[in-house]
């Protein structure tokens, strides 16, 4: 991925790989919008989501005014979602002081986000003439964990400082030093100190370095290189502890809280809707329904247990975020378990790609059904009124046959083709459902559709005073495609008045409710019903047909199922002969 180039906009840098973090020194407003706006524009323009982060010379208004000046749409990238331009104190700092710890898990959270929107990556600016001279060494060490935070990813992130900032004559180079190239202007022209040129620079403090250690007593000198290691070996920690995707929580002997990374704190307040605490004991943390099982594995693991499992956690807008959870305990040199370490992993695009690939492949295994029964469908019932056409058109074209047995093989040949003219129309009936998949989605009221279905059977319902009850209380509308829902409602009403029974008044109950994000819609009747022990696996058959004696095709609740399946649900019933049925419509909650 890095070997991809991206074009900054800047002449004298040109085009950069992914994962680049340089440098720019101005000593004018004039000469920092000069980098800065090509810089945005190039982003833009190449489907990255940009990030200005500007400082006390430019205010976000003043940042907004100059850029749409070179990209006259921006207020349609702004509306798209493609840049941000934050003020540095909404960035840098909280509660008026500087908060360097969020700043690498923002924009590590802002690339998550922009690739899942499907842009190509990250640009971002951050214009460092706010910093005072005592948050100086704790700003370039940050500069420094910057560079493993942003390698091998869709970033590249670029510094601004002000030349005026720069008091100490080291200043340029401990900035330079953490940046893999610095933008400088020579004589009115901007030029790029590339990585030779800062190689020549560490290699002079190093030697500097080696000249004032010899003056240095041999045991001041060992206490220093093991201070330095010391320190180096908890920086790159303490780097990685922090800028890797991985939550880490680290839990005494009584899980109680030791340390965590930015990012499993993240996660705490998503997932459990508070922050983590040193010293709080994490099971209290933890919503009540999960403490006990939590605090059973953790203990477990105490005895010397690994555990490794996935599990998800409800958000606040209804969506759920996925973890592969590690707890493992952590031994001292006697192998004695001291505490537990916790780690989680965000599985949940992984697991959302999983569930759509279960999704497909039901789905193709249910169109394979869907075409093998439509297949046998068509060779099925096509065969008997095609033949009789055939063998009646060749009886018609024989001289021999009387006037009257030429009108009766009329009749029959007129009746054959309009057995094939309806089988034809229930091909294109099936056909349909798939095709109009499409169509628009839209807020359906249940209350209404009903009313709508009840208007082709106003005269029947009163004659044979049929009650319809309804409850939609609990869910009392759905964002679905409305032209499936209505044809649902109504075969499944339909049928209930069709094979009512004579001699007991027909009661509908409709209700709604939610269950487990799903819509369940039940339609209850006290109809003639359906002998499950027999019928079970005929009921939404083509062309079943469970009582002769009353008109009808057998293509409904056919037609029911496929309908629900189209638009991601499942139809189930419960049906006793003399009874009546219940049909209850499972559908996924948009």
């Amino acid at each position: 991925m890095n070997e991809e180039l991206r074009p900054t906009g800047i002449e004298a840098i040109g085009n950069v790989s992914w994962g680049t973090h340089f440098c720019h020194f101005y000593e004018t407003q004039k000469d920092l919008l000069s980098i800065l706006v090509p810089y945005f524009k190039a982003g833009l323009e190449n489907n990255e989501y940009c990030i200005w982060v500007t400082s006390v010379g430019v205010t976000v208004k003043e940042a907004g005014r100059v850029l749409k000046k070179a990209v006259p749409q921006l207020e349609k990238y702004i509306q798209s979602g493609s840049i941000e331009i934050v003020s540095y104190i909404d960035w840098y700092q909280k509660k008026g002081k500087l908060d360097l710890g969020n700043a690498i898990p923002a924009i590590l959270d802002r690339l998550r986000t922009a690739l899942q929107q499907n842009f190509d990556g990250v640009r971002a600016n951050g214009d460092e003439s706010w910093l005072d001279r005592e948050e100086w060494k704790n700003f370039i060490e940050y500069e420094r964990i910057l560079n493993p935070a942003i390698a091998h990813k869709r970033l590249i992130v670029m510094c601004a400082y002000p030349l005026g900032k720069c008091v100490a004559a080291t200043d340029i180079l401990d900035i330079a030093l953490v940046h893999e190239s610095a933008v400088v202007k020579r004589k009115g022209k901007w030029e790029v100190l590339e990585a030779p040129e800062l190689k020549r620079s560490k290699a002079h403090i190093q030697r500097e370095n080696e000249k004032l250690e010899i003056g240095i007593t041999e045991r001041t000198e060992e206490l220093a290189k093991m201070s330095h290691t010391l320190d180096r070996s908890q920086s790159r920690l303490r780097a990685i502890f922090e800028t890797t995707d991985i939550a880490f929580l680290l839990l005494d002997s009584d899980l109680k809280i030791l340390t965590y990374n930015t990012i499993a704190n993240h996660w705490s307040e998503l997932s459990f809707g508070t922050k983590l605490k040193e010293g709080a004991n994490f099971v209290k943390l933890l919503n009540k329904d999960r403490r006990e099982p939590v605090r059973d594995m953790l203990n477990a693991a105490m005895a010397g247990s690994n555990f490794n499992y996935e599990t998800s956690y409800p958000l606040k807008d209804g969506s759920s975020i996925w973890y592969n959870i590690s707890i493992n305990p952590v031994k001292d040199l006697k192998n004695q378990t001291i505490g537990l370490c916790c780690s989680a992993t965000n599985i949940t695009s992984e697991k959302l790609a999983e569930l759509e690939r279960i999704r497909i492949s039901s789905d193709l295994v249910q169109r394979n059904n869907d075409l093998e029964q439509f297949a046998y469908f068509v060779s099925h019932n096509l065969r008997a009124p095609l033949a009789n056409v055939i063998s009646l058109s060749g009886m018609l074209k024989e001289t021999n046959i009387s006037p009257n047995e030429k009108i009766e093989l009329e009749k029959y040949l007129f009746q054959s083709i309009a057995k094939l003219d309806d089988i034809v129309h229930d091909i294109n009936q099936i056909l349909q459902i798939r095709r109009n998949i499409s169509e628009t989605k839209e807020n359906v009221i249940f209350s209404e559709l009903v009313n709508h279905v009840l208007n082709d059977f106003s005269m029947l319902i009163e004659r044979e005073n049929i009650n319809l009850i309804t409850d939609f209380s609990r869910a009392g509308s759905a964002f679905t495609i409305k032209s499936y829902l209505y044809s649902i409602f109504y075969n499944l009403i339909s049928n209930s008045i069709k094979y009512r029974q004579t001699e007991v008044s027909l009661v509908i109950e409709i209700n709604t409710s939610i269950k487990d994000k799903t819509l369940v819609i039940n339609f209850k009747d006290n109809a003639r019903g359906i002998d499950l022990s027999i019928r079970r696996d005929e009921v939404f058959g083509l062309y079943k047909r469970f009582h002769t004696d009353t008109e009808g095709k057998g293509i409904g609740l056919y037609m029911v199922k496929n309908q629900v399946e189209a638009l991601g649900g499942n139809i189930s019933v419960d049906s006793r002969p003399n009874i009546g049925s219940t049909f209850s419509v499972e559908l996924p909650i948009s």
